[in-house]
């Protein structure tokens, strides 16, 4: 047995979950198959009694009646078709929102060490296209499924009805169409699969080009990135013809097979007529219903291989749905209240990697309403350290409490609801302005929401737009400057009151005048309140309580800015004149 079917009969076990709320319309949709499938089978007798008993035995007075059926056949089987479709679309739509939300719930209660791992691309590629091919196998192909599995055993008993000699040929025939799909199946499914994973690379790669066009741009590299493209694209198509080679030794075999059984039937139909043991009739009806017995079996083979994409899809589908959360809420956390801001790391210690740690023993103490600087080279921890004190990420060894707590203690709403963040990339939605700020806070007044705006000083840009606080954002509204897009965010996390503030990198991607004002600005949201700042540029911290700096995963020096500055051989002191340096170099140049 193949390794990994265990886990596959495990994930399709784990899908038929989201099937059965929907079993009463599945068996409806079911009835229906069955009746059509039956009513569909008829036209073949009809034909051979026309023709036996009307045309050659001259009963013509029957002739008017079974034109009628004739006609009446495909009216109720094309009414049968619309209800069954109108079902089958009602239980497929729902099905795919079901496994969706499912999947974007689950998401949103991952840390980000998933999305780190997985990546945008093959998150999308999973959520969108996968799901997709799982409705259409469950829903539609199940339906075929029954479809063919009825019209194959009602068309041999009928065969075999007709003339049950020739009908043993069928049956002695169908295991080629069998070893024809069992020599093929192994290729097709593993070329499948790496189609599959070479387009998820192709995806993650476009994704990233995309997002990164403006430096693609700058850089003049639309040559070099439009060959990395050609050449992965080049990838998949090589892998698709590989599998199209195997799809098409498997319909060569299918299309033999269908001759060698064609000429066989006619030639024996022939043949019995002459010998008088068959009639004209029987003979078309049995070559149709030679059709409807090898048809079926050959769709089954072709839907065995749909089958097989559809686990490589339930499979990748469960690598998200499987995915442990690890960053775990108790069952019996209390909400952490109203905090004063006193946060403590003691001994933290993490790693993204096994092996590979990021924070290396992070002691510190933090006084509520104290301003703590992290400074350091890119890479040394800054980032991760606000990352694990909201609790983005659980740490690997040690403590973070705020006011006493672990944050492991509390519930994870009300620990984030405490903390506000700015990042140094903001990120708005393509909504108003209005719903932009008041996504932390939805309960915010008008007020609130104007107050919050002129501390980051984009009230009277807001108020300068067509709609004013209802200006649209996005592809259908107003396009924002990168400063722009700060301030909203920045006015955005004042909104929420947190009791402690995080900025990472919040003001260097300002002008300089956008940035004193919004440095003005700050200074009376910072006071009396805990605040992380994250910052390259020194300038910015050098009011700040605690300058804490780190060196690879460690924190090296803490003090205000002029002691530190007093140090002789001092790693902020090292920053910093390198900073001043290279300012008045600048300025020499200018």
């Amino acid at each position: 047995m193949d390794e990994q079917e265990p886990s596959k009969v495990r994930n399709l076990k784990k899908l038929l979950k989201f099937v059965r709320p929907y079993q009463r319309r599945l068996t409806v949709a079911f009835a229906i198959t069955v009746s059509l499938t039956a009513i569909q089978m008829t036209p073949p007798l009809l034909m051979k009694f026309i023709v036996d008993e009307i045309i050659v035995g001259g009963q013509w007075s029957l002739l008017e009646f079974f034109l009628f059926l004739t006609l009446v056949v495909p009216v109720t089987a094309s009414g049968l078709r619309v209800l069954n479709t109108y079902t089958i679309s009602v239980i497929s739509h729902r099905l795919i929102m079901d496994i969706r939300q499912t999947m974007y719930r689950h998401m949103l209660s991952l840390s980000l060490r998933f999305y780190d791992q997985m990546g945008t691309g093959k998150i999308m590629s999973r959520v969108m296209g996968d799901v997709a091919t799982v409705r259409s196998m469950v829903t539609m192909r199940m339906l075929s499924i029954v479809t063919d599995f009825v019209t194959f055993w009602v068309a041999i008993g009928l065969c075999l009805g007709l003339n049950w000699r020739l009908g043993t040929i069928l049956i002695v025939l169908l295991p080629l169409y069998l070893f024809n799909y069992f020599g093929w199946r192994g290729g097709i499914r593993v070329s499948i699969r790496a189609w599959r994973a070479k387009m998820d690379r192709v995806s993650v790669g476009l994704q990233e080009r995309l997002s990164g066009v403006q430096l693609v741009k700058a850089y003049g590299k639309e040559r070099r990135e439009n060959r990395a493209f050609a050449e992965e694209t080049r990838g998949t198509f090589e892998q698709s013809m590989q599998t199209a080679t195997y799809r098409a030794g498997y319909s060569a075999g299918v299309w033999a097979v269908s001759g060698l059984r064609n000429t066989i039937v006619f030639c024996m139909g022939c043949y019995f007529v002459i010998q008088g043991e068959m009639t004209y009739g029987g003979v078309m009806a049995f070559l149709a219903y030679a059709m409807r017995v090898f048809q079926p079996v050959l769709n089954l083979t072709q839907e065995a291989l749909r089958f097989e994409q559809m686990m490589i899809s339930v499979d990748r589908i469960y690598e998200v749905l499987d995915y442990e959360v690890d960053v775990v809420e108790k069952p019996d956390a209390p909400n952490l209240g109203p905090v004063a801001g006193a946060v403590e790391f003691e001994d933290v210690r993490f790693e993204y990697n096994e092996d590979e740690p990021v924070i290396k023993g992070v002691s510190l103490k933090i006084e509520p309403g104290e301003m703590v600087a992290l400074v350091g080279q890119t890479g040394c921890g800054k980032t991760t350290l606000t990352s694990l004190l909201m609790r983005f990420y659980d740490v690997s060894d040690g403590a973070i409490r705020i006011d006493g707590h672990d944050i492991r203690d509390v519930r994870l709403r009300s620990l984030r609801t405490q903390i506000g963040q700015v990042l140094q990339d903001s990120v708005l939605f393509d909504a108003s302005i209005r719903e932009n700020l008041v996504y932390g806070n939805p309960d915010a007044t008008e007020a609130d929401i104007i107050a919050a705006a002129r501390v980051g000083e984009i009230h009277e840009f807001i108020i300068r737009t067509a709609d004013g606080y209802d200006t649209i954002l996005g592809d259908e509204g107003i396009k924002l400057s990168v400063g722009e897009k700060q301030r909203l965010a920045i006015a955005r996390a004042v909104l929420t009151d947190p009791g402690i503030l995080i900025l990472d990198e919040a003001t260097s991607s300002l002008d300089s005048l956008s940035e004193a004002l919004i440095q003005k600005a700050m200074a009376n949201v910072l006071e009396g309140r805990t605040s992380f700042v994250i910052a390259h540029r020194l300038s910015t911290i050098v009011n700040a309580d605690k300058i804490v700096v780190m060196d690879s995963g460690k924190i090296v020096e803490v003090g205000d800015h002029e002691t530190l500055l007093e140090k002789p051989d001092g790693r902020y002191k090292e920053l910093y004149e390198q900073q001043f340096a290279g300012a008045v170099e600048d300025v020499a140049a200018n």
